[in-house]
């Protein structure tokens, strides 16, 4: 198939994904929806914008392929060997696409004016073959079909304009149905083409353009079914036709609308073979004695849909053959297992009509004037299972109105009128199954007298001032499957928490205009076992979440029109096992995604409709929406914005979000800055100042220990607190402990034998050295290696700067160079520029060592005798 040239879509990525193995359904397409639960061998592909183009891949590899739907896109061009994976196909519709040319396969709503003389050379097995609504004028065009398709046994060419079908250059031995109708042409057959035709419709045809040229009655011999339905033809055509057509068993003359009283009929049924006759909407008001008398051999005759006002009392007597009738009157009709008279005028419905009718199964009287049922059915009809009284005005149904058509296993009821039931209406339907009723109000035991009922539809037309009073069921129902109650005013009223009590086994509930306002949270606590809940149309609907804890088996939830505006409450309703959520047509406007976090199994949601805010509070919706692989969000790509004016009607999914991201991403960048810059400034401070950063930490502390000594005003104890490493503890006991208290008379502080046991070794340290008037430092390698060491000479020399008096003196045993000397800053600075002790120059001459040393202790008595806090001119 060949057309314009237009834009193309292709056809790949969809298909992939319907030809896994176990495709995913469930996701949000931009152009296509799908929604489907069974992986099936049809196909079935609807765009927004139409498909264009089919390509030879396209269909590669679905060799299960029967049934593929591509109708209402634009397809416009189909490549040669596009269908050849498609071994198994069987139906293939292509119907209201752009076609224009036939050069392999064409089908109907298209444009197709002519057909080429090859177009179906490859086709040999083709047995059905749809043109119909295209523009094929050339009876020529049919030749060229037929010749190459000799196995073809249904040909549609219905719509066209064609103005002739000739018998020359036609073969088609195996046609069974043909169809013309539209077509107004001349039908012109000479010789025997159409051998076991069995069906032809020749239908909305006129008798302005119509000819009929068939010479010999043989030339239809095997012709059935015959449509001259909505035909504008003269009555001498009719005649001609039906004396060609003697072997035609099905006739449908609906529409025609004249004729009836001028012998149509007679000839009509002087058909031999006619058993079924349809005669719809001819405007027959009357059914007289004689209009039917000479169809007696029809088992079949609808007359609905004719407005009749009047049934004479014979009319349908001779009719002793008939199985199917659309009306009444039925004296000795014993085999008659259907009846309608849908769409007329009857208003009495007697029970004397079905005495004879012990066979009937089905009985439609809906859409008629019927007030009442009073002994309609005081004969027993032990075989009728299926009653429809829809669409009459029945006013009151009262107790027994069924007894004796105890078999019914359905019964309809809707209607728009208010009907009053009585308890014991429905009394001896212990067979019934379905049930359709319109109401104008709920009572207790209405229904009790139905053991068996599993599908229940109620309309109700409540009063005004109408109040359900009741503490106990409206319902007992052990065997309810499927519940429906519509309330058709606009009245709201409170209903009780036992509504629903005596339905344990439902399955299905859908509830319009029913729940209004907050529901009592223990409404569905005698329906455990719901698996679908529709709740539409309610005043000011607001759920909590108690309200569906009790469904843990809920797979279907629909919410629509309800004025809602928040879904929190599914946070706790505990819906692990929903399926499918609607809530179109309410009042969100924004949307919390991680509430659907608590719907593990969710796999469709359906949000349309509502009156979205377009901007960032909406940002993380969208984000899910476009994202998430679980959940189809049905039509997301056609949300539109409410809001603010400047989005308004824009689409939700188009709604920039990076926007909402950049303050935020601002705020992270300055963040992670100033951690950086902290951690560099953080590593040079450790890697460059640390020793002073710790100098600084032990000043703080002397600082706060001082103050707290002045304070409580400590007395000196000691002459000395000697500061030293336990390496060095042979010197300061065989050395210096031996001179300066022995034989000096000094009174000195050590650590290990004047620390008080139990205090804290710093405030030791600290009483140690605020309660001595001097602080002996005996320095060594090892010293300066030492953290405790280091505490005592950091609170030595900080006393030494706050008080200004010669409090610290310094002796080293060992030969230090000032390098190692630097996490000590000021002590390297005091030795640099003041002098001090050391025992490494002094081994030589010890006494004048001992000496300085005893003149540093008793210096410095006063404030200002400090010119050298160090050694006191040593």
């Amino acid at each position: 198939l060949t057309g314009a040239s237009v834009r193309m879509k292709p056809l790949f990525s969809l298909l992939f994904l319907l030809h896994l193995p176990q495709p995913s359904l469930f996701y949000s397409l931009k152009n296509c929806f799908t929604y489907s639960y069974d992986q099936t061998t049809s196909l079935r592909i609807r765009t927004s914008y139409g498909i264009h183009r089919i390509r030879q891949t396209d269909l590669c590899g679905f060799t299960r392929l029967k049934d593929l739907d591509l109708g209402h896109n634009n397809i416009s061009n189909i490549e040669d060997g596009a269908f050849s994976d498609l071994s198994a196909l069987t139906s293939l519709t292509m119907s209201f696409n752009q076609l224009t040319n036939l050069t392999q396969l064409d089908l109907s709503q298209n444009k197709i004016g002519s057909i080429s003389k090859f177009a179906f050379e490859p086709l040999n097995e083709l047995r059905t073959l749809t043109l119909s609504n295209n523009h094929l004028v050339q009876s020529s065009d049919i030749a060229n079909i037929v010749s190459h398709c000799p196995l073809l046994e249904n040909l549609y060419l219905d719509n066209n304009k064609l103005t002739s079908l000739q018998s020359y250059g036609l073969s088609l031995p195996l046609l069974k149905v043909l169809h013309l109708a539209g077509n107004n042409l001349k039908f012109s057959v000479h010789s025997d083409v159409f051998p076991r035709l069995q069906s032809l419709d020749l239908s909305f045809m006129s008798e302005s353009v119509i000819e009929w040229d068939v010479p010999d009655k043989v030339f239809f011999q095997s012709l059935i079914i015959l449509d001259l339905d909505w035909t504008n033809l003269t009555i001498e055509t009719y005649q001609s036709l039906f004396q060609i057509v003697d072997s035609v068993k099905s006739l449908d003359l609906r529409g025609i609308g004249r004729f009836f009283d001028k012998g149509l009929l007679d000839f009509t049924c002087g058909i031999p073979s006619l058993r079924m006759l349809y005669l719809q909407y001819n405007d027959i008001t009357v059914l007289n004695n004689s209009l039917l008398q000479s169809c007696a051999n029809l088992t079949e005759l609808d007359l609905s849909q004719n407005s009749m006002t009047d049934l004479a009392e014979s009319s349908l007597q001779m009719l002793t053959r008939l199985t199917h009738l659309g009306c009444s009157d039925f004296l000795n009709l014993f085999s008659l297992m259907e009846l309608t008279v849908y769409d007329n005028k009857i208003s009495k419905l007697r029970s004397c009509v079905f005495r004879n009718l012990r066979n009937l199964n089905l009985l439609n009287v809906g859409k008629n004037l019927l007030l009442n049922l009073d002994n309609s059915f005081d004969i027993a009809l032990p075989s009728l299972h299926y009653l429809h009284l829809t669409d009459n005005n029945i006013a009151w149904l009262h107790k027994g109105t069924f007894v004796n058509v105890s078999s019914l296993s359905y019964l309809n009821l809707k209607s728009s009128a208010v009907t009053s039931v009585d308890r014991g209406a429905f009394e001896g339907l212990h067979n019934l199954k379905d049930l359709y009723v319109s109401t104008n109000m709920l009572e207790e035991n209405v229904f009790d007298d139905l053991p068996l009922l599993e599908n229940l539809n109620i309309i109700l037309h409540y009063p005004i001032n109408y109040q359900l009073y009741t503490s106990e069921s409206v319902f007992y129902l052990p065997s309810l499957q499927n519940l429906e109650i519509t309330v058709t005013n606009e009245a709201c009223h409170p209903i009780i928490k036992y509504v629903f009590k005596g339905l344990e086994n439902l399955r299905r509930l859908k509830l319009h205009k029913f729940l209004c306002f907050t529901p009592d949270q223990d409404t569905f606590r005698y329906t455990p076992h719901l698996i679908q809940l529709q709740i539409e149309n309610n005043f000011e609907f607001e759920p909590v979440p108690q309200l569906f804890l009790p469904l843990t088996e809920l797979e279907k939830l629909g919410l629509f029109e309800n004025k809602m505006k928040s879904l929190n409450f599914i946070f706790e309703a505990n819906l692990t096992k929903l399926k499918i959520l609607e809530l179109d047509n309410n009042e969100l406007t924004v949307i919390n995604e991680t509430v659907f976090e608590k719907l593990p199994s969710l796999k469709y949601l359906d949000l349309s409709g509502n009156p979205f805010v377009c901007d960032c509070s909406n940002a993380g919706f969208i984000e899910w929406a476009i994202r998430n692989k679980q959940v189809q969000v049905a039509n997301a790509y056609q949300y539109r914005c409410s809001s603010p004016s400047s989005e308004e009607g824009n689409f939700l999914l188009d709604f920039n979000v990076r926007s909402c991201w950049e303050f935020t991403g601002f705020l992270c960048f300055i963040s992670s800055s100033a951690l950086v810059l902290l951690t560099l400034l953080s590593s040079f401070i450790f890697h460059f100042l640390r020793w002073q950063l710790v100098y600084g930490y032990y000043l703080l502390q002397a600082f706060l220990y001082n103050s707290k000594k002045r304070r409580q005003g400590c007395p000196h104890i000691y002459d000395a607190f000697v500061s030293y490493n336990v390496h060095d503890e042979d010197w300061v006991y065989g050395e210096l402990l031996h001179e300066l208290e022995e034989r000096q008379g000094w009174k000195l502080c050590l650590h290990h034998r004047d620390f008080i046991p139990g205090k804290s070794i710093f405030e030791n340290i600290t009483d140690a050295i605020y309660s001595s008037r001097k602080t002996l430092c005996v320095i060594s390698r090892r010293y300066l290696q030492s953290e405790w060491c280091s505490r005592e000479i950091q609170l030595a020399s900080f006393r030494l700067f706050d008080e200004h008096k010669d409090v610290l003196i310094l002796l080293f045993l060992e030969e230090i160079s000032s390098n190692q000397l630097s996490p000590f800053y000021r002590m390297r600075k005091l030795v640099k520029s003041r002098t001090y002790l050391s025992w490494t120059q002094a081994r030589s001459h010890k006494g004048l060592f001992w000496e300085k040393v005893r003149r540093a202790l008793e210096c410095g008595h006063e404030p200002g005798d400090n010119h050298n806090p160090l050694t006191a001119n040593a």
